[in-house]
C-alpha cells in the first residue's frame, strides 16, 4: 500500500519542485527531463534511467515497453528499477506531486477531484501480490487518485496523492460491530490522500470534491484537521439539524427545501454499464434549491464534533416518462453558500468530478497500464507511480485542444509543429489554436463530423504523436544533411 512519500535522503536534499507542471506541449525528452529529474532514488544513475525511461513512453505511451524501449539493455535496466525493492512508487511520483502541489498553491480556488479505480490483472493469474475485486472471482489493485483541477477552466494541474494497494479479503460471518469498528476500513484511503495533500497555504481555498463513496464522516473530519474544505455528494441520509434547529434525515431535508431557481442542462450521452443503464443525451431542466444545515456525527464517533455545512440539492424538474434514473443530486459541502450563483458555482465544481474518472481511463486505455505483463504486484505499483504523470499529459493536451481558440497556434506549440500540420493538410501556415488542434485531431481519426463533438484525449494524442514523429524527422535529416 502506498504511503506519503518519503523524506528526501539527508545526503541528498530534493531540490525546490518548479512553479509550475511542464506544459504538455514540451517534446518527450524536455518533459521527462522536468517531470522526473528531481527523483530521489538513492542513486544518480537511477534518476537517470528514470528520466531516459519516460521520454521512450511518453513518446509512446499505448506501446508495450519492449516497443517504447527497443534496445534490450534499456528494457533491462527499467525491469530492474521497477523491481528495485529500495525504490517505492511514491519516490518515483514525488516530483511530480510537489509540483502539483506548488502549482495549486498559486491559484485562489482549487479543487482536488477523487475517486477509486480498479485495475484488473484477472487474465494474469501468476501474477502475486494482488487482491480480490469485484464479487471476489477477479484480482487485481485498487489505486485512488486525487486530482489538482481550477474550477473555472476544467485545466488539470496534476496528481496532487495517489495510493494504490491490494485490497484484503471480506470480513468473516458473524463479526461483531465492535470488532468492525476498531479494523482498518477500505474508505479510510479518502482521508488519507487529504492527509497525504496536507493543510492549503494562507490565502488560497482548497476544496476536496468526491463521489458518494466520499460520505464518510472520517473524510469530513481529515478535512476539517487541515484546514480544508469539502464538496461531495451525499450516499448516507444522514441525521442533521436543519436551519431552524430541528432533528431531521438528510434526503427528507433536502426535498423540504422549496425550489429557489431553474437552469437548462445538456445530459450528455452515457453507454451501458454494470451499474447503470444506457442514456442518450438530451437537454433537461434542472432546479435547485439550498440551505445551512448541521451534519450530526454517527453514532459510533460521537467524540467527533458536528460539522456545520451548506446542502445544495439540484433535480431534474420535469423529466421525461421513459428515464429510468432523473437526474438528482445532493451535495454537501463546507464552502459557504448563501446566494443563487454560489449554489450553481457548487454544482459546477462537483462536474469537475468526472475529470478523475477521465485520468484513470487515459491511465487504462491510453497507457495501457491493465496489459502490463509485469508478474509482482509491488512492481505494478511503482509502474502506476511511473505512468500517472503520463496521463495527465494526455488530459492536459486534450484540454489544450479546447482552450484558447483564437490565438495563434505558433504562440503555443511553436512555429515547426505548425508547419507540419499546415503542410499535411493542405493548409496555410497562419492557423489559430482552434484550427491546429481540428487538425491535430482529424490526423489521429477524429472526423469532425456535426454529431461527434469535442476530440477527446485518444484522437489528439493520436495526432500529436504523429506530427511530433513527422517533426523528428524532418530536423533529423536536417542534422544529417550533407554541408
Amino acid at each position: 500500500m502506498l504511503a506519503a512519500p518519503p523524506l528526501p535522503r539527508p545526503d541528498r536534499p530534493a531540490a525546490a519542485p518548479p512553479p509550475l507542471p511542464p506544459p504538455a506541449t514540451l517534446d518527450p525528452a524536455t518533459w521527462a527531463a522536468l517531470t522526473y529529474g528531481q527523483a530521489v532514488l538513492g542513486d544518480a544513475r537511477r534518476t537517470a534511467r528514470l528520466v531516459a525511461t519516460m521520454a521512450a513512453i511518453a513518446a509512446q505511451p499505448t506501446a508495450s515497453l519492449p516497443q517504447q524501449l527497443r534496445a534490450p539493455a534499456a528494457l533491462k535496466a527499467t525491469y530492474r528499477l521497477l523491481h528495485e525493492a529500495d525504490v517505492s512508487a511514491p519516490a518515483l511520483l514525488d516530483p511530480h506531486l510537489r509540483a502539483t502541489r506548488a502549482a495549486a498553491a498559486e491559484h485562489p480556488v482549487v479543487l482536488f477531484v477523487q475517486d477509486a479505480s480498479h485495475l484488473d490483472y484477472s487474465a494474469h493469474r501468476a501474477t502475486t501480490g494482488l487482491g480480490p475485486l469485484g464479487d471476489g472471482r477477479k484480482q487485481g489493485l485498487v489505486l485512488q487518485t486525487a486530482l489538482a483541477v481550477l474550477p473555472e477552466t476544467g485545466t488539470v494541474l496534476g496528481v496532487a496523492a495517489s495510493e494504490v494497494f491490494a485490497r484484503v479479503p471480506a470480513p468473516r460471518p458473524g463479526e461483531r460491530t465492535d470488532e468492525r469498528q476498531k479494523r482498518p476500513r477500505e474508505s479510510d484511503v479518502w482521508a488519507r490522500l487529504v492527509a497525504q495533500i496536507g493543510p492549503s497555504p494562507p490565502g488560497p481555498t482548497w476544496v476536496h470534491v468526491g463521489d458518494r463513496g466520499a460520505d464518510v464522516f472520517t473524510f469530513f473530519a481529515e478535512c476539517r484537521a487541515h484546514d480544508t474544505q469539502v464538496l461531495l455528494r451525499a450516499a448516507q441520509d444522514r441525521c442533521v439539524t436543519t436551519a431552524t434547529g430541528e432533528l431531521d434525515y438528510l434526503c427528507m431535508a433536502a426535498r423540504d427545501v422549496p425550489m429557489q431557481d431553474t437552469r437548462p442542462f445538456a445530459v450528455p450521452a452515457r453507454p451501458k454499464t454494470s451499474k447503470h443503464p444506457a442514456r442518450t443525451a438530451r437537454t433537461t431542466t434542472l432546479a435547485i434549491a439550498w440551505t445551512a444545515i448541521t451534519v450530526e456525527p454517527p453514532f459510533h464517533t460521537r467524540q467527533q464534533e458536528p460539522l456545520p455545512a451548506w446542502l445544495v440539492h439540484t433535480w431534474e424538474r420535469d423529466p421525461p416518462p421513459e428515464e429510468p434514473e432523473p437526474l438528482e443530486w445532493i451535495l454537501l459541502t463546507t464552502v459557504p453558500t448563501t446566494t443563487v450563483a454560489e449554489a450553481w458555482e457548487r454544482v459546477e465544481w462537483y462536474t469537475r468530478r468526472w475529470l478523475v474518472e477521465d485520468f484513470h481511463q487515459a491511465l487504462k486505455t491510453g497507457c495501457r497500464m491493465e496489459q502490463t505483463q509485469l508478474r509482482d504486484g509491488a512492481a505494478i505499483m511503482r509502474l502506476v507511480g511511473l505512468l500517472s504523470p503520463v496521463a495527465v499529459r494526455l488530459l492536459q493536451l486534450r484540454h489544450a485542444a479546447r482552450t484558447a481558440p483564437q490565438q495563434p497556434a505558433a504562440a503555443v506549440v511553436g512555429e515547426q509543429m505548425v508547419q507540419v500540420v499546415a503542410h499535411l493538410t493542405g493548409q496555410e501556415p497562419a492557423l489559430s489554436c482552434a484550427q491546429f488542434w481540428r487538425l491535430v485531431a482529424q490526423l489521429g481519426g477524429h472526423q469532425g463530423r456535426k454529431g461527434d463533438g469535442d476530440p477527446g484525449w485518444r484522437s489528439v494524442w493520436r495526432g500529436w504523436h504523429y506530427v511530433a514523429t513527422i517533426l523528428r524527422g524532418v530536423v533529423l535529416a536536417a542534422d544529417l544533411a550533407p554541408p
